[in-house]
């Protein structure tokens, strides 16, 4: 078995202080898929033909790329708004939405990400941290906000009185 090794300079210099992130993937043959493990030893699963992923029994590599953003945002959104402020945010909702280039590589034009948040929650202060969470706070929708056109809103639905 030959191996060959390549490295390429990135002009982008190294987090200070974060410790790596190391994903190792494995295909498995039997079921088309890539299984990737985390550092922290959690696995992902990734449909490597177009047929298991239009069954949508098992994520894609696109599909798994875009719901992280959707998952970070939420991460991020209970960090500050409920861990940190103590707002009584009750249900969260993320949708996100995109159009990618027609070649390769198929990069997204646009995304848009709309939230939904459930709770008695100031507009004003719900639009605050969610446009500190999509410029700031969230890695990858910064990542996406750099190569795509990025946009996002809000809505919140106020909980019906008693509950």
């Amino acid at each position: 078995m030959n191996t060959v090794k390549r490295s390429e300079t990135h002009t982008c210099a190294p987090p200070v202080g974060l410790p790596p992130m190391k994903i190792h993937a494995v295909y498995d043959k039997r079921s088309d898929t890539a299984i990737a493990t985390t550092s922290s030893g959690a696995r992902i699963h990734l449909a490597m033909t177009d047929e298991l992923i239009a069954a949508g029994k098992i994520a894609g590599a696109m599909d798994t790329f875009v719901s992280a953003l959707a998952g970070c945002a939420v991460h991020e959104i209970l960090e500050v708004m409920v861990q940190k402020d103590k707002m009584p945010v009750k249900n969260i909702e993320v949708d996100v939405s995109g159009i990618r280039r027609p070649t390769p590589p198929t990069l997204f034009d646009t995304l848009h990400v709309t939230f939904t948040l459930t709770g008695e929650i100031d507009d004003d202060y719900a639009g605050e941290v969610i446009h500190d969470i999509m410029r700031r706070r969230c890695p990858v929708a910064a990542t996406f906000g750099r190569a795509s056109y990025l946009t996002w809103e809000h809505r919140i639905i106020s909980p019906p009185a008693g509950r």
